[in-house]
């Protein structure tokens, strides 16, 4: 897939199977999180340290992901993608046959490295082809089978958990795997390779170090006993990233390109959003810790319960664009991040005698907000990239995001060990670490307001707004 491809127009069958991808990798994600306390308990470690689970799969994904778009551009979109599914299915077996947390692992790490091909890979298959008028509509498909797994993923990992072992979540991307390797052989169009020079191998280098050492090395700074570790970790991800930095602003043709970062639109839903994904991120992982470490509920009832965030996930996706229309980027996600934060304080001050339609009520708006401010953000960003930057600003944004949902695990997860190695609350009212995490994050995703709130009010209206003729900042 190459540049010269995006006045082909976009194609509603290969957004479907783009969209399985992510519907794949958002079970897998979905399950292990109402896994977490089972994982736990069998390999003999808490249930807060077992997110590594999830952070060695979000922090490979993310360290990997610049390859992406030089590997679609030497190899083809469609070749690169359908490796990468068929990777994603062997790794899923390989966790699935663990016996060690160790061993989980290192299987979430070869996970990792499909999934960084697969949805990047997949996102820039679609977005090649899409006009700049049909961008929201082929963000809407991309993005729906994606918020639908979510909603059926913490039952389905509770059921799994509770009477088969957790080991059996994992299995479940075999089928799904299968069939979508066989629909993407004959959906997806073989486009010639761009031909693409030789890798920046140094230039990949620092940014997987930068990345791993910054995500490793928060993990670790709760630590007391690990604190130096910590500390020559992040010196470690400052020196990477900023000579990675350095060097992509140097060579013509970049391992990672920048260039997008000149756009406001693409700049603040990639520094404000970043936050708003950071608090967003913890909210699945942070709720079935509580609910089950916390108030003593089984992982069936965890997942029936936290099930209701991606009701709501998926529930306000129809009115979403007509929101986004009549109100704006800016409006609309500073809304839905104050949302967001309201939720998760008043998650923090559930206990076990709260009523469940309450409890699912809470849920189910942190969803809704969760899920507008998804729509705006990773509409927003695209507003005003060329189509020749497209590559570049999809592996760029696709980076970032999972960078995001790697700090907002390990941070939650930070917060809580701080919070346990000081003080021993009573079980009845839950760990106070998880309470604290909530209102920790609810306070970043306030924050993320403000790179937001510097936009004009009318930035991206030739988006939400075909029909009129703007002038995009610059």
């Amino acid at each position: 897939m190459t540049v010269a491809d995006a006045g082909r127009g976009w194609s509603r069958p290969v957004a479907l199977t783009v969209a399985a991808a992510f519907f794949l990798e958002q079970v897998d994600a979905t399950i292990l999180a109402t896994a977490l306390p089972a994982v736990g308990r069998d390999l003999g470690v808490r249930p807060s340290d077992a997110g590594v689970a999830l952070t060695a799969y979000l922090v490979t994904v993310a360290a990997l992901i610049p390859v992406s778009g030089w590997l679609s551009d030497r190899y083809g979109g469609r070749r690169v993608f359908l490796v990468a599914v068929a990777g994603f299915v062997g790794a899923s077996v390989l966790c699935g046959l663990s016996q060690s947390l160790a061993m989980l692992v290192a299987g979430r790490v070869v996970q990792g490295v499909a999934g960084a091909m697969m949805v990047p890979v997949g996102r820039f298959i679609v977005l090649a082809g899409t006009a700049k008028s049909d961008l929201v509509r082929a963000v809407a498909y991309l993005t729906w089978p994606a918020l639908a797994a979510p909603v059926i993923a913490p039952f389905l990992g509770g059921v799994i958990t509770q009477y088969a072992g957790w080991q059996w979540i994992f299995f479940v991307n075999v089928p799904l795997g299968v069939a979508l390797v066989a629909v993407a052989w004959r959906i997806i169009p073989d486009v010639a390779p761009g031909g693409r020079g030789g890798l920046d191998v140094a230039t990949f280098l620092l940014l997987m170090a930068g990345v791993v050492g910054l995500v490793i090395g928060l993990e670790l700074v709760a630590d007391p006993g690990r604190l130096p570790i910590a500390a020559a970790l992040l010196a470690v991800a400052a020196l990477g990233l900023g000579s990675a930095v350095r060097r992509a602003r140097r060579d013509p043709t970049p391992l990672l390109d920048l260039r997008s970062f000149a756009r406001p639109t693409f700049r603040a839903s990639n520094t404000g959003g970043v936050a708003y994904r950071v608090a967003v991120s913890s909210v699945p992982f942070l709720l079935p810790l509580l609910l089950q470490d916390g108030f003593g509920w089984s992982p069936v009832e965890a997942g029936l319960m936290v099930m209701w965030v991606f009701v709501g996930n998926f529930a306000i996706k129809p009115v979403t664009t007509p929101l986004l229309r009549a109100l704006g980027f800016r409006g609309l996600i500073a809304a839905s991040s104050a949302g967001l934060a309201a939720t998760m304080v008043a998650c923090a001050l559930l206990t076990p005698q709260t009523p469940a339609a309450v409890m699912a009520t809470v849920f189910l708006l942190s969803g809704v907000f969760r899920s507008v401010g998804y729509t705006g953000y990773n509409t927003l960003q695209f507003a005003d990239v060329p189509a020749e930057q497209m590559n570049g600003a999809s592996t760029l944004s696709s980076t970032v995001v999972q960078l995001a949902n790697g700090l907002g695990v390990a941070l939650a997860a930070v917060c809580v060990r701080a919070v346990d190695a000081v003080t021993h609350p009573a079980a009845t009212d839950g760990p106070l670490g998880y309470r604290v995490a909530l209102v920790a994050l609810a306070v970043v995703a306030v924050l993320s307001t403000l790179a937001l709130l510097r936009l004009p009010a009318a930035a991206a209206d030739h988006v939400r707004r075909p029909g009129r003729t703007l002038v995009p900042d610059r």
